[in-house]
C-alpha cells in the first residue's frame, strides 16, 4: 500500500522513456505521488507550470516540499536516497559504480537514438493530422532554443535515411556488446538484484520488439528473458498502468540530442 510523503508530485508524460523511469523508481520504493501529467505530444511541457519549474521544457519534473528535480537518473537517486522502501541501489561501492554507469549508458547511448527512431515514426503519425504548417507554428512557441532545434529535426525536416542508420547501429552496438553480455553474466544489470539500472534501461529497451524486432528476439536469450522477468515485476505493471494511450510505447516525443565528443 502506498502513502504520500511529504508532498511529492510529479510532472511526466507516458510510462515510457524517462518520463516512466522516475515514475518505476517510485512503485518500486511504495511512495504515493501526485501524479501531473503532461502531453508531450500537445506541447504542454513547453508552457504553464512545467516550463516554470524546468525552463528547458523537458519532463519528468519532481517537486518535493517546494524543491525542484530534474532529470531521471538524478530523480531515481534522491528518490531511493532520501526515501525508505526497498533499496534501489547496491550496498557496496562497486555495485553502486555499475548503477551510474547504466544510467549514463542508457541516457547518451541508448536513449537519444531510440527516441530518433520512435521520432521517425511519431512524425508520419503526426502529419497524418496535422499540417506541416500547424506543426511549425507549434514548434515556434517552443520557448527554448534546444527544444525548438530538437522538434524541428524530427518533426518538421524529418532524420534523414544516414541518421536512422547510425541510430539503429548505435541501438544494435549497445545491445549486443553491453546488454545482452551484462544479462549473461548476471541476472540484473548491476548484479544479483534488482537496482536502479534495471528500470532505466527496460523503459527504452521496451521500445526495441517493435521497432527492431530482427534485434531483440531469441538470438538474444537473456535480453529476451530479461524482459520478460520485468514485465512480471508487480512495480513495473503499477507504472504501465498509469498510461492514458493504448500503447506508451507505440509513442516517443523527441528527447536530448546524442552526445557527440570533440
Amino acid at each position: 500500500m502506498t502513502t504520500m510523503h511529504n508532498m511529492l508530485t510529479l510532472y511526466h508524460w507516458e510510462p515510457n522513456g524517462n518520463s516512466g523511469r522516475p515514475i518505476l523508481c517510485l512503485k518500486e520504493k511504495g511512495l504515493g505521488f501526485d501524479s501531473r501529467y503532461v502531453d508531450a505530444l500537445c506541447f504542454e511541457q513547453h508552457v504553464g507550470e512545467v516550463v516554470k519549474l524546468n525552463p528547458k521544457g523537458e519532463v519528468p519534473v519532481l517537486v518535493h516540499d517546494g524543491d525542484t528535480y530534474t532529470e531521471a537518473s538524478y530523480i531515481e537517486q534522491y528518490l531511493d536516497e532520501v526515501f525508505p522502501g526497498p533499496a534501489l541501489m547496491p550496498k557496496d561501492a562497486l555495485g553502486r559504480w555499475r548503477v551510474r554507469a547504466w544510467q549514463k549508458h542508457v541516457d547518451e547511448e541508448l536513449a537519444p537514438f531510440v527516441g530518433q527512431l520512435d521520432a521517425h515514426a511519431l512524425r508520419d503519425r503526426l502529419l497524418k493530422t496535422h499540417t506541416i504548417e500547424q506543426l511549425r507554428a507549434a514548434v515556434e512557441r517552443i520557448p527554448a532554443k534546444q527544444r525548438r532545434d530538437v522538434w524541428t529535426a524530427a518533426v518538421l525536416d524529418g532524420y534523414t535515411v544516414e541518421q536512422l542508420q547510425e541510430a539503429r547501429r548505435k541501438i544494435a552496438t549497445f545491445i549486443t556488446r553491453e546488454l545482452e553480455p551484462a544479462l549473461a553474466r548476471h541476472e540484473w544489470l548491476a548484479g544479483s538484484e534488482y537496482s536502479l539500472a534495471d528500470g532505466a534501461a527496460f523503459l527504452f529497451v521496451n521500445f526495441l520488439p517493435r521497432l527492431m524486432s530482427d534485434l531483440v528476439d531469441d538470438r538474444m536469450p537473456a535480453t529476451t528473458e530479461w524482459l520478460r522477468r520485468m514485465h512480471y515485476r508487480p512495480a513495473v505493471q503499477a507504472t504501465l498502468a498509469m498510461k492514458r494511450s493504448s500503447d506508451p510505447f507505440a509513442l516517443a516525443a523527441p528527447g536530448p540530442e546524442p552526445v557527440r565528443w570533440g
